[in-house]
């Protein structure tokens, strides 16, 4: 069992469109790759109804600019345990988390395809104990857009690591979410002011017509 519980409370993701900001970093689509990170269903119906909702839709905005920007496409999930032990400090704060078949899940379909690497985590940060590193650096990938949950938990531990290993990261603020609007605010003005820029998706570069 979890040693504590957050309630989830519903808000409007739209009003948090001013904590914008952050290094003046500019994306590059040669590049920049995109995590969506933790989009499995079991952890977004930790959120509200409408925050899922909102989430589910503005992902699904971004994993098509990144398709449409040949953007290369990462997906985080959990690592499955048998046993609480393998769960390490993880477990004394969330128990035994998802099972295989959660784990494998997906609450938007385009991250099922093949052509979606697989990142599995053994803590908050996608970075830690993974290849994801080494997948950027075999694509000459030093940005990194995060889309997804938890804004104050995974999001926010990779864009410290990510930082600390000279890789820029972007954060749309309207394509995370979390709990509260408290902790989605906290954890935007973090990274804003220690790790990343927070931008919205709106804020996307956009391919420029043709002449």
């Amino acid at each position: 069992m979890p040693a504590f519980f957050i309630q989830s409370k519903d808000y409007d993701v739209t009003r948090l469109r001013g904590h914008r900001g952050g290094p003046s970093w500019g994306i590059d689509p040669a590049r920049v790759a995109m995590l969506a990170h933790d989009l499995q269903p079991q952890y977004l119906d930790g959120l509200s109804a409408r925050s899922r909702r909102v989430l589910v839709t503005q992902v699904e905005r971004t994993l098509a600019w990144a398709d449409d920007h040949q953007v290369p496409l990462l997906a985080s999930g959990p690592r499955p345990s048998s046993h609480l032990s393998q769960r390490g400090l993880l477990g004394t704060c969330w128990g035994m988390g998802l099972s295989q078949a959660q784990a494998k899940e997906v609450a938007v379909p385009r991250l099922s395809a093949a052509d979606v690497t697989r990142i599995t985590k053994r803590s908050y940060s996608a970075f830690y104990a993974t290849d994801l590193e080494t997948e950027l650096r075999r694509g000459n990938r030093d940005q990194l857009i995060i889309i997804g949950v938890y804004a104050s938990h995974g999001i926010l531990a990779t864009s410290l690591e990510a930082i600390a290993r000279d890789i820029q990261t972007f954060v749309p603020y309207d394509a995370t979410a979390d709990y509260t609007a408290y902790r989605h605010t906290a954890a935007l003005d973090l990274i804003s002011t220690m790790s990343g820029r927070v931008l919205a998706v709106d804020d996307l570069p956009q391919k420029r017509p043709r002449q």
